[in-house]
This record gives structure tokens, sequence and C-alpha cells, in this order.
């Protein structure tokens, strides 16, 4: 069980106890990274920092390059997704940032989520000097802070931290730089290089990387410090496994750069990837159904996820044989930099735009595809949310949401309860125009729902409101709170998926206005609609003022 490593403030002086997050697995796209790595004129830093270059040089003096590490003080506030309307839960945490340019820290994203203050303190200083989030990458779970001009002087004479450009081999040398707990002063920990290879990043709970193991110790805050070989940062420590002795995990220089090379724009356009699920070909029989020699190439594209980047250009049958030019074998490896590693990780280092050529065997004949790629179209479901205010519509007690991951574990809904329609839904088996489903999650008691018949399916999910098919929580809205007169029908009909027996919820529009009254004053509700999740803002709707 992977594990982050920020440090929650209310447990550093009363427990070790890590904070879980559950790692649920994905099959239902896949993703991968590009074979290049930026050249040294090519920095690995923001040019709007005023680094264009990589630092170069002799090691430089260590209690210098230590003052560039600096613990990471938050203060957070965590929505509620069982009770949406609510501001959420006040908590907060310990992390690691490090020195990469004027006035940038580099840090984990799960350091910084949900973030209401951030401070900053130097090594050897008590000074807390608050700090602020100028990028953040969830899926990549990496994250650069700023703090003001004013407040630089400190760090002014410092060294940046440099990345550096080639990957670590196995039994390097390596040092975690951060502020664990156990203490409140910098702390320096030493492990060689034990593994590298494609896992799970626990902060998005579904997205994959490369990543560096080590038999350093990292500990809760020691999120997002800096593991060193020599004078240069090979990672950015992460996370770790409760049930492992002396198992880190890294942030290899791959993933930073990427991120980095990103942002250089003025926004972070995430991750891309093909939305192709890969089936491996071991089986005799299957090659010979599918024409292929025995010679272990090619894997099967059993998926395609509708509205990605290989919709329209790969169909499930098709064998991928090579990736701009890549032979893939039967279990989707290839050989990159002189090692067998996933094929997700070529695509994977690439973005937005880039065109991928694909060779394949479809039915039998030869084909090549040129495939532009498009960010992962699977984050609205299986993907940890973040930054971010819940999405709702309360109508008459009736508690809607997305079917979002976020959603299902607050209200304690199994994931393999939904992950049929997860996986309709991915494919347009039920309307291709479908941008989300969307969930009945509670009912609040009230008179007006109190002999509402019992639902057949768990969880309920919303099929279609007055014969419409129901495309969106937005689109619901506005079939349940229409502005137009002439579509204010007497009465509501609600039915849900999956309802074999003709058994859908009937409200009566006139009572509707009175019963969310009622409701918002004894469930504290401040508004029954929240469609712009964002943090700053909730977009009123006439529905809200309901």
């Amino acid at each position: 069980m992977f594990l982050s490593t920020r440090t929650p403030l209310r447990r550093v002086l009363c427990t070790c106890s890590w904070v879980v997050l559950a790692s649920l697995g994905c099959p239902l796209a896949v993703v991968g990274q590009d074979d290049t790595m930026p050249d040294a004129d090519e920095a690995a830093f923001v040019a709007d920092y005023g680094t264009d270059r990589v630092m170069t040089g002799d090691l430089p003096d260590t209690e210098k390059q230590y003052q560039g590490v600096v613990k990471v003080e938050v203060a957070t506030l965590t929505p509620d997704y069982s009770m949406p309307w609510q501001p959420g839960n006040y908590s907060g945490g310990i992390g690691t940032a490090f020195l990469i340019g004027k006035c940038a820290f580099l840090t984990n994203a799960h350091v910084v989520s949900n973030a209401e203050r951030i401070h900053i303190s130097q090594y050897g200083s008590s000074r807390k000097i608050p700090a602020k989030v100028k990028y953040v990458a969830h899926d990549a779970d990496l994250a650069l802070i700023e703090i003001d001009e004013k407040d630089f002087a400190p760090f002014a004479e410092l060294p940046y931290f440099e990345l550096s450009q080639e990957l670590p081999k196995l039994e390097d040398e390596v040092r975690a730089l951060g502020y664990p707990i156990g203490g409140t002063r910098l702390s320096v920990t030493r492990g060689v290089v034990s593994r590298i290879d494609f896992i799970t990043y626990a902060h998005s709970k579904m997205q994959k990387h490369l990543a560096i193991q080590i038999d350093a110790a990292i500990n809760p805050g020691n999120s997002g410090g800096p593991v060193l070989m020599g004078n240069k940062v090979i990672g950015v420590a992460f996370q770790g496994i409760a049930s492992a002795n002396n198992t880190g995990y890294v942030i290899p220089v791959p993933v930073v750069n990427r991120f980095l090379q990103d942002v250089r724009d003025g926004r972070y356009d995430q991750y891309v990837d093909l939305g192709v699920t890969l089936f491996p070909i071991s089986n005799p029989a299957l090659r010979k159904a599918l024409q292929l020699p025995d010679d272990e190439r090619g894997v099967l594209a059993s998926d395609i996820v509708k509205g990605s980047s290989c919709d329209g250009l790969l169909k499930t049958g098709d064998v991928i044989l090579k990736v701009d030019d890549y032979d893939v074998d039967s279990s989707g490896m290839i050989n990159l930099d002189g090692e067998s590693i996933s094929m997700n990780e070529l695509i994977e280092r690439r973005f937005a735009g880039d065109i991928v050529a694909i060779d394949i065997m479809r039915q039998g004949k030869p084909e090549r595809v040129s495939v532009q790629l498009k960010t992962s179209q699977t984050g609205w479901a299986l993907e940890a949310e973040y930054d971010r205010k819940p999405r709702y519509v309360i109508c008459a007690g009736l508690v809607f949401q997305p079917m979002q991951r976020d959603v299902l574990n607050d209200n304690k809904i199994p994931f393999h309860s939904v992950s049929l329609e997860v996986t309709e839904f991915l494919q347009g088996v039920n309307s291709p125009e479908c941008k989300e489903r969307v969930m009945l999650t509670s009912v609040l008691d009230d008179a007006v729902n109190s002999q509402l018949p019992p639902q057949g399916s768990y969880p309920p999910v919303v099929s279609k409101v007055n014969g419409v098919r129901v495309q969106s929580l937005a689109h619901l809205n506005e079939l349940l709170y229409p502005q137009q007169a002439d579509q204010q029908t007497p009465f509501i009909v609600i039915e849900m998926e999956g309802d074999k027996y003709g058994r859908p919820i009937v409200l009566k529009r006139a009572d509707i206005a009175a019963a969310n009254a009622r409701i918002a004053r004894q469930y504290n509700i401040g508004r029954a609609v929240c469609l712009d999740g964002s943090r700053e803002t909730i977009t009123p709707t006439a529905a809200s003022q309901r």
C-alpha cells in the first residue's frame, strides 16, 4: 500500500502513523512517455524565474546548499463529499521543498493540496515566509511554490539545486533531505537505488509513472524534499510502503523535467495518453488466430476510450507492433535507454498535440496510423480530486453528484459497484453525448420525499428526467430547474439506470420550493446547487436561490 509522506500537524507530536492513500488499479486506459531528455541549454527550470540554464561547476558548499531546503507548513481545507454543501474539514501538514530558481521552490502536489495557507521556513531560521502555489500537477504529484521577491533576500546568495540529466543506476548511493517527523531540524538520510520501475502514484490514486525505489528512510515530512546523488537532484521524495522496511520512492528526473517543461507556457496541461487498454498476447492459439508469427511481438488493443487519442484510429482487436519505431513485445514492453520498460514510458514523455506513429496488424494486414496525443479522458471518475469544491445539485432533499472517486469514497460506495457503468461510459455504450454519469448519493429526509419508492439499483445512477437522457450534472440541473416557463411541467419524473420495474421518482414541482427552504434550514445548506468546483467562487444559478 503506497503512502504519501506529508506529515499531518495533528500527528506530529503523538504518532508516526502514515496517512494511507488507497490505490485502485485502472485497466481502462494506457499512458506512457518520450525517449528524449532536454539538453543543458533547455534548462529544467521555469524561464520566468530567471534560470535559463542548469547550474554547473564544483560541488557547492553543503551548508549553503542545505539552506535551500525549506520546511513547508500548510493549513488545509479538505472537502466532505458526503455533505458537499458543507465547507469541509480543516487540518494541516508539514512537508519539504527546495530552491530551483528565483523565488521558486519545487515540492510535491500532495504537500500543498487543498491549501488555505502556506508558509516556508529556511534551514536554521524560525522565520515563516508566506508562499503560494504557482503550478501544480496532481497527476504527477509535483508542484512549484513561490514567495514574494521582497522575502527572497535570505535565499539570494544560495545556489539553486541542479536537476540531473540522467537516471541513476542500481546501487548508486543517494541521500534524501527533508523535515520528517521526529524532530524540527533538517534531516539527511543515505541509501542506495534498489529499483527503477513504473508504479501507481498514491496522490492521484490512478496515474502510473516512472519511480525510483531507494532504501534510504523516507518518512512523513520528507515529501517534496530533494534526493541527491553527488551535488545533483535525481528526484523528489514522495511516498513509501507501509508493509515494507526501508522502501521509499522518488519521482525521477524525466517526470520532473516533463512537469517543468509543461508549465513554461504559463499553465499545466496534464499528461497525455493513448486511451487504449492493452491485453498481453502470450497464448499461442491467440497469436495464430490473430495471424501473428511466434516472435513474442505485439500487444492487443482490447478497448478504446471514447474521445481519446486513439478513438477512431485504432479498433478493438488491433495488434500494436511498434510505437515510434520502438518494437512492442507481447506484454506491451519496449527497450528504452537499454532497459525493458512499458511502452507507457514512451508516450508519457510527450505533450498534447504531439504526433506518435503506431504500427499495427489489423485483420492480418499491417498498417501505420498517426495519433495526435490528447490529455487523459478518464480522470473525471478514476482520479482523486484536489483544490476544488464538490459539485452537487439538491432538489427536494435528493442529493445528486457526479460519479467520481471522492464522491464514491466519502459516500461509502464500493468502486466495483460502478465499474461496469464507468467502463460503458468510457466506451460510449449508452450515449456518446454523455459527458459524465450522475448518481443519487443521498436523500435528506423531508415530507416531500418520504413516500418515494425504493431504488432497485445500487448506487442509483440517473438515466432520464422527464424522458430526456441526462448528459451531465449541469444538464440535470437544467432539467430539474428549467428557466423557460413552458418547460416547467407539473411533475418531475426521474428514471434510474437498471430500473426494470418502472419505479421512477416523481416529484410535484409546486412542492419543491417550500421543501428546499425547509431542508436548507434543517441541514444548514447555503445553496442548493454548486456546478463550478473552483475554490475561489461558486457560479450562482437560479436554482441556488430556491
